[in-house]
C-alpha cells in the first residue's frame, strides 16, 4: 500500500497533459512550493546590495511596493492561468504563440533562464559548503568542483522524481529556512547591534525605482513559470490570490536578512558575510538546505520546458530530460556564472515580462480564459514579443525610467491584443477565431472545393 502511494505521488507527473480536477490540491501546497522558490541565496545577495544604497526604513518601502503590489499581482494572474487550464506555462503558451513558437522561443527561454538560475545558486551553494569544509573555493579548484557537483546532484533529485517529491521536500525545508532567518538576524544583531543597523544611512547609489526593478528582476520569472505549480491548484480566484502569499511571507523577511547581515560586514558576497559574522556549521547547512527548495522549482521548470521543446509527455521522459538539464547546469556552474549575476538578472527582466504579457493578454482578452493547442507559429505574438523586449531594453538601458519589467509586460500585451484584432479583421485564422468555431474553420479549410 505504501509503495503504491509513492508511485501515485511521483509516477504520473505528466509534462504536457492537463492535471485532472480530482488531482487538484489545497492552495497551501503550491504556496509552500512558492515559499521554497523564494528561499534563495540571490535574494540574500540582493538584500545585501540594497543595504549598500538604502537605510532600513527605505528598504521597507521598497519591499512593500515591489512584493506586495507588483509581484503579488503578477503571480496571482499568472497562477490563475495554470489553475484554470491545468497546464504548465510553456504549454499554455501554445495558444498564443503557436505550438512551434512555444517550443522554440518560450520553451527555450524558460529552459535557459531556469538553467541559469539553477547554475547560479548551485555555484553559490558550492562556495558556501566549501567554506564550511575549510576549502578555499577561489584557489582549490578541484575540491571545490567536487563539492559543487555533489551539491548539484543532491539539489536535483526531488525535481527529477516529480511534483509529489518536491512538495514533501518543501514541507521540511521551508521551516529550515525560517531557522536561517532567525539565526541570521541573531548573529547580525550580536555582531553589529540593533542601534547601528537602524542608524545605517549609506550614500545612495541607486534610485528607488532602480531598487524596485532589481527586486522585480529577481522574481520576474515567476510571472511565467507560476503555472507550472498552480496547475495542481483549484481554479478558484480566491485560492490563486492566496498562493503568492508563500512568496511574500518568505521574501520580505529574507531580503531584510541579507541587508541586515551585510551592514556590519560591508560586503554583498553572502558567503563572505556569513564567514565574517562567524556563522557556525549549522548556519551553512541551513543555508544550503533552504536553497534546495528554490533549486527544485528551477530544475522542475527547466525539465517541463525541455519536455515541451521535445514534445515529451511521460513522467519518465520528463525525468530523463530534467537529469540531462541538471548535468548541463552543473557544467555551467563550474564555468563561473557568478561573474555575470547582475547582467543575468537584467536579461531575464527583459524577456520574461514580454512573454507573460502576451500569454495574459491572449488568455483573458482573446481566448476568454480558454486553452487551445494551436499549431504553427503566430507572428503576431512574435511582433509583440519584440516590441515588449524593446520597450524593456529602452527603459532599462537607453533612457532609464519607470519599471522596465512592468512596462515590457504591458507593452507586449497591448501590441499583441491590437495585432490580433487587426489580423482577425484582415486575415483571420485559427489563432483569431473563437475556440468554439475552430473545428468549423478547420473543416472548411480541409473540405474540397
Amino acid at each position: 500500500m505504501e509503495k503504491q502511494g509513492i508511485k501515485n505521488a511521483v509516477g504520473k507527473d505528466e509534462a504536457l497533459a492537463a492535471i485532472p480536477a480530482d488531482k487538484r490540491q489545497h492552495w497551501l501546497t503550491p504556496a509552500m512550493i512558492f515559499g521554497g522558490l523564494e528561499f534563495t541565496i540571490p535574494v540574500l545577495m540582493v538584500g545585501a546590495t540594497l543595504a549598500g544604497a538604502f537605510g532600513m526604513s527605505q528598504i521597507f518601502w521598497i519591499l512593500l511596493v515591489s512584493l506586495f503590489v507588483v509581484q503579488w499581482a503578477g503571480n496571482a494572474v499568472a497562477g490563475y492561468m495554470g489553475a484554470k487550464t491545468g497546464r504548465s506555462s510553456s504549454v499554455i503558451a501554445r495558444t498564443s504563440f503557436g505550438a512551434a513558437q512555444a517550443r522554440f522561443i518560450v520553451g527555450v527561454t524558460i529552459f535557459i533562464v531556469s538553467l541559469g538560475w539553477w547554475a547560479l545558486q548551485t555555484a553559490v551553494a558550492g562556495n558556501a559548503i566549501s567554506a564550511m569544509l575549510g576549502i578555499d573555493y577561489q584557489n582549490e579548484i578541484i575540491p571545490w568542483a567536487i563539492v559543487t557537483i555533489i551539491v548539484g546532484l543532491l539539489f536535483a533529485i526531488p525535481s527529477i522524481i516529480g511534483y509529489g517529491s518536491m512538495k514533501w521536500t518543501d514541507y521540511v525545508a521551508v521551516p529550515a529556512g525560517l531557522l536561517l532567518i532567525i539565526g541570521g538576524i541573531f548573529y547580525a544583531l550580536q555582531n553589529t547591534g540593533f542601534s547601528t543597523i537602524m542608524a545605517w544611512r549609506p550614500e545612495p547609489s541607486m534610485t528607488f525605482l532602480a531598487a524596485l526593478s532589481l527586486i522585480i528582476g529577481i522574481n520576474v520569472s515567476q510571472w511565467v513559470i507560476a503555472s507550472d505549480y498552480t496547475r495542481y491548484a483549484k481554479p478558484k480566484v480566491k485560492d490563486n490570490i492566496l498562493i503568492p502569499l508563500g512568496i511574500i511571507a518568505v521574501g520580505f523577511p529574507l531580503f531584510y536578512v541579507g541587508a541586515i547581515m551585510s551592514v556590519g560586514v560591508g560586503d554583498a558576497d553572502i558567503v563572505n558575510v556569513m564567514m565574517n559574522l562567524g556563522f557556525p556549521v549549522w548556519g551553512f547547512l541551513i543555508l544550503w538546505f533552504a536553497t534546495w527548495t528554490s533549486q527544485l522549482v528551477n530544475n522542475y521548470s527547466m525539465g517541463l520546458a525541455m519536455a515541451n521543446i521535445f514534445n515529451v509527455n511521460s513522467n519518465k521522459g520528463r525525468a530523463i530530460l530534467t537529469l540531462i538539464g541538471t548535468l548541463i547546469a552543473i557544467v555551467i556552474a563550474l564555468a563561473g556564472i557568478l561573474q555575470y549575476f547582475m547582467d543575468f538578472l537584467y536579461m531575464t527582466a527583459l524577456v520574461y515580462p514580454a512573454i507573460a504579457g502576451i500569454m495574459m493578454s491572449d488568455f483573458f482578452f482573446i481566448r476568454k480564459q480558454q486553452w487551445a493547442d494551436n499549431k504553427g507559429w503566430n507572428w503576431m505574438a512574435t511582433i509583440a514579443l519584440v516590441a515588449g523586449v524593446m520597450v524593456g531594453y529602452f527603459t532599462q538601458y537607453v533612457n532609464s525610467f519607470g519599471l522596465p519589467a512592468v512596462q515590457s509586460l504591458i507593452a507586449a500585451g497591448i501590441v499583441y491584443f491590437v495585432a490580433m484584432k487587426v489580423k482577425a479583421a484582415i486575415k483571420p485564422d485559427h489563432f483569431t477565431v473563437p475556440i468554439e468555431n475552430e473545428e468549423k474553420v478547420l473543416k472548411e479549410k480541409t473540405e474540397p472545393v
